[in-house]
């Protein structure tokens, strides 16, 4: 028995760890899509080609940041499926039209990217707060196992 829940505690350890760093990268991404967001808005009030390519930059970088959290969000979905938790964690990852915001250069395509930077930064928000309502029942889920006094080997994964 002492095994099985010293197992269990190592699983959900596991699991924290993995959405941790799935909540790292998605910070990560947030912050470049905001970036891009206000470049955009500079876009749109006439910021001209600069603008729109400084945009993309950050947009290229948001996406890297995106896929990488993607990946990291599967294996804290693979973590949790570890301990018979399911949870799907849906985080899309956008294509951005790059050259036809550059070479037409106008408030439609502009706008139409705004609109997708928008709509990626809530999808992010909304991951975000699923694994961290996951995060906190994984917590209460620790202390059920270490209600027999073992140490709280956990809780130190959130505080990195």
């Amino acid at each position: 028995m002492e095994e099985k829940r010293k197992g269990n505690v190592q699983e959900v350890k596991e699991a924290m760890a993995a959405g941790v760093c799935a909540v790292h990268c998605l910070e990560e991404a947030k912050k470049k899509l905001e970036d891009a967001k206000y470049l955009g808005i500079w876009d749109i009030l006439g910021g001209g080609a600069l603008s729109s390519m400084l945009k993309h930059n950050r947009l290229e970088e948001a996406q890297e940041s995106l896929e990488l959290a993607g990946k990291k969000v599967k294996m804290f979905e693979k973590e949790l499926a570890d301990i018979s938790v399911n949870a799907e964690i849906h985080v899309e990852i956008q294509s951005f039209e790059k050259f036809a915001d550059i070479f037409f250069d106008n408030i439609l395509s502009d706008w139409a990217i705004q609109e997708k930077i928008t709509r990626a930064s809530k999808q992010v928000d909304e991951a975000l707060e699923r694994i961290r309502q996951l995060l906190l029942s994984l917590q209460m889920m620790n202390q059920r196992y270490q209600k027999d006094g073992e140490e709280d080997v956990v809780w130190d994964v959130l505080e990195m």
